[in-house]
């Protein structure tokens, strides 16, 4: 077949001809200058923004519309049935045409390192493995991955990408900082990162593939992702080695932001491309900066320098003075960019046509047009091979976990992306303007449509469940004070591990509202726990005649008619068992040593559907003294308002670890969002450990912790997600917090039918 008739779709670039006259402007110009503007490129920005406006309002349909019709659909199922990487993305395609059209990989070098930018899930990394087995089977590879940290729960899930299959079993390649959040934008974070990977020492290749939500003003796409456009250049060329090559996702060329970091860019490097891969959509404004040749961080230090410095504090001035940059320049980047808008253009008017056309009598051409792509993108990239190739795995596959968007019904992640964010830039625009029933009437709705009601409930059939063998071999080591980590303070929990995080970025969507009546959310007059079949788990034991309760707040009558669980406890207790109780502080010593039980209700600590937050450390305080006065066979009931956050979790897979079993408890679909998860832990052991365990809390606790900065993690994530804990916590979360929410949603319908 005659494929050079596809050639077009492929040959998307631009080159840059450096001259002589390109060279940096001095020190002393560096943020001196206002912000200016080139008419030609202020022209050609308005040209392209009235062409993408008529998107504006095209709504969820489009996206699948555009999926159906790109020529490149079949390109992901053609690469699958030639070769099986790690993580085969739409990034994947792209970043291989890239590698595949530019000499990225020294030749001269049987050793070579990357640093990848921005780079979750790792379809990058996925492919320069699946390349460098293909092409350059001999050279030994090391790497090192960034982005937005995907376990830190203070990240907002409409910037994070959750997808961590590649992320978790290769965590010792990833670095997130010093303040454990993966932003690039942090102050120094260039010079962290440098200090980090010092033993590595510069890097031969450096990819940058980061992008910022820009769906709310998409007409000025180019300004908002500038600041982290230059904070990845900034930290790609301050650790690339010289002769090293350098790929930055860019969109448009039209600020003097851009014109600026496009200018240094030449004149650092021997060559400076743009390319549009044949796999990036054809109707959007991403392409590729390929940057080859580079002359050496040391030389350009004093430019870093000045830049970090004054660029947070400068935002109002131009890196260099326009009179700086050879009109020669600016020439060749307008003909660079009038080259891509055209093709953008074009490929709008032919989406939009086809949008509005029966697609029945195209289908054909189109399924054959799709077909004799994805071919040509093989022979392109040199994919084609007689037999099905295992490329090596990143990983051993034993490592790999369920991600936290994990359904089970196996819907389309996408799919369910928009049926819970909305993200068009119409619905962006009803979300503003929509007062509160407004909102409560589209949450209800998505709720429903991503999450139908399972009428087969989880754990409603309460039973004992073993500790698992993960946790107590992980609890068996000598040393607990390298697991914990330190970082930013966060300020709302807007991203969980353990958790759908569609559904927590519904349930945030509402529960943070003022709009809130939190008395509504909370109810003292009844239990909304199952005590008929609870008491049977807690006294299950053949020769209980007498039960001691020891709990932790205050023994008075105001206390107990606030706790309606503790009080129905207690009721049913009384009637078959000799019962005394009191609090901790108050315990008796000559109580018997068995047949005790330790009671502690954290959601009557605050007055609040975010308590997760605010009872940490209080929680970390109570559970140490707790496990300093329990003895063998004491059971422990523990009710806590939500687990989503490493920290809890952690306390949770501490005390596994000392008692024979467990069972969870969900209130029952009636209970009020403040209601919590009801954990009953069985048979303390007392296990060698106690005591380790006991002085690693009061070294949490001892912490001195900058205002600014928190303790995160107290157990490593690779513990908290390696195995069957995580499988169960995650339906757990799951099923309760969509409870709460939906809670709360009635809760909202009915105070505005009033």
């Amino acid at each position: 077949m005659n494929y050079s008739s596809l050639d077009v779709f492929f040959e998307k670039k631009f080159s840059f001809e450096k001259e002589n006259c390109w060279t940096l402007p001095p020190l002393s110009d560096i943020l001196v200058a206002d912000l200016w503007t080139s008419e030609t490129l202020q022209g050609l920005k308005s040209e392209l923004n009235s062409a993408k406006s008529v998107l504006n309002d095209k709504g969820e349909q489009w996206h699948e519309h555009t999926s159906n019709i790109n020529k490149a659909k079949l390109v992901i199922k053609s690469i699958k049935q030639q070769i099986n990487p790690d993580i085969l993305t739409q990034a994947w395609c792209k970043f291989y045409e890239v590698l595949s059209n530019y000499s990225l990989i020294p030749t001269e070098t049987m050793n070579i390192k990357s640093l990848h930018l921005c780079e979750a899930p790792g379809a990058f990394i996925s492919a320069l493995n699946s390349y460098l087995y293909l092409n350059h089977p001999g050279i030994s590879w090391e790497w090192l991955a960034n982005t937005l940290n995907p376990y830190y729960e203070g990240q907002n899930i409409k910037n994070v990408v959750v997808d961590d299959r590649l992320i978790f079993p290769t965590l010792r390649n990833w670095y997130f900082g010093s303040d454990s959040t993966g932003d690039i934008m942090e102050p120094g974070f260039r010079k962290i990162v440098k200090k980090y990977a010092d033993g590595q020492g510069f890097f031969d290749l450096v990819t940058a593939d980061g992008s910022v939500n820009c769906l709310e003003d998409p007409a000025e796409q180019e300004t908002k992702v500038a600041p982290l456009h230059f904070a990845e250049m900034l930290v790609a060329l301050s650790n690339l080695a010289i002769g090293g090559s350098f790929v930055l996702k860019k969109f448009t060329f039209f600020e003097c932001e851009t014109i600026c970091k496009m200018y240094f860019l030449n004149c650092v490097f021997k060559e400076v491309h743009v390319f549009k891969p044949f796999t990036s959509k054809h109707g959007n404004s991403e392409v590729y900066v390929v940057c080859l040749g580079y002359q050496g961080a040391e030389s350009l230090e004093a430019y870093f320098e000045n830049f970090s410095e004054a660029y947070n504090s400068k935002k109002d001035r131009a890196l260099f003075p326009l009179p700086s940059i050879p009109e020669s320049f600016i020439s060749q980047l307008v003909k660079c960019s009038n080259y891509f808008i055209d093709l953008q253009k074009n490929a709008i008017i032919e989406n939009i046509q086809l949008f509005s056309q029966d697609l029945s009598s195209y289908e054909i051409k189109l399924e054959e047009t799709q077909k004799e792509c994805a071919e040509k993108y093989l022979i392109k990239c040199n994919i084609l091979s007689d037999n099905s190739l295992e490329i090596p795995k990143l990983y051993n596959p034993q490592k790999q976990i369920l991600t936290s968007f994990y359904d089970r019904e196996n819907r389309s992640c996408k799919t369910l992306f928009f049926q819970a964010l909305g993200e068009t830039y119409e619905n962006l625009s009803k979300f503003k303007s929509m007062d509160w029933p407004d909102v409560i009437t589209d949450i209800d709705k998505r709720i429903n449509a991503c999450f139908p009601v399972n009428k087969k409930r989880p754990h409603k059939d309460l039973e004992w469940c073993p500790i698992w063998k993960e946790v107590n071999n992980r609890m068996k080591s000598k040393s607990y004070k390298n697991w914990f980590t330190l970082g930013k303070k966060i300020s709302k929990i807007e991203n969980s591990k353990f958790c759908n995080p569609f559904i927590l970025h519904l349930w945030n969507r509402v529960s943070h509202n003022p709009e809130i009546d939190l008395e509504m959310c909370t109810s003292n007059d009844c239990c909304y726990w199952d005590i008929d079949h609870i008491l049977p788990l807690i006294t299950e034991s053949k020769n209980i005649e007498e039960l001691s309760i020891i709990f932790m707040q205050s023994q008075n009558d105001e206390f107990l008619g606030k706790d309606s669980l503790l009080v129905d406890l207690l009721k049913a207790i009384s009637c078959s068992y000799s019962c005394n109780f009191t609090n901790l502080e108050n315990q008796k010593t000559n109580w018997p040593d068995n047949n005790r039980i330790v009671y502690i209700n954290s959601t009557s600590w605050g007055n609040s559907l975010h308590l997760e937050m605010k009872v940490k450390y209080p929680l970390t305080e109570n559970i140490k003294n707790i496990i300093k006065i329990l003895s063998i066979g004491d059971t422990l009931i523990l009710c806590i308002q939500s687990l989503l956050t490493r920290y809890t979790i952690g306390i949770i897979f501490m005390l596994l670890s000392l008692f024979e079993k467990f069972v969870c408890c969900l209130p029952n679909d009636l209970a009020p969002p403040m209601c919590g998860q009801l954990w009953i832990f069985k048979n303390f052991k007392k296990p060698a450990h106690t005591n380790r365990l006991i002085d690693y809390m009061e070294f949490i606790l001892r912490l001195d912790v900058p205002e600014d900065r928190e303790v995160l993690e107290i157990v490593p994530i690779a513990s908290l997600c390696g195995g069957h804990l995580y499988e169960y916590l995650l339906t757990l979360n799951n099923h309760h917090m969509l409870q709460k929410l939906r809670s709360l949603i009635s809760i909202e319908k009915c105070k505005l039918k009033r």
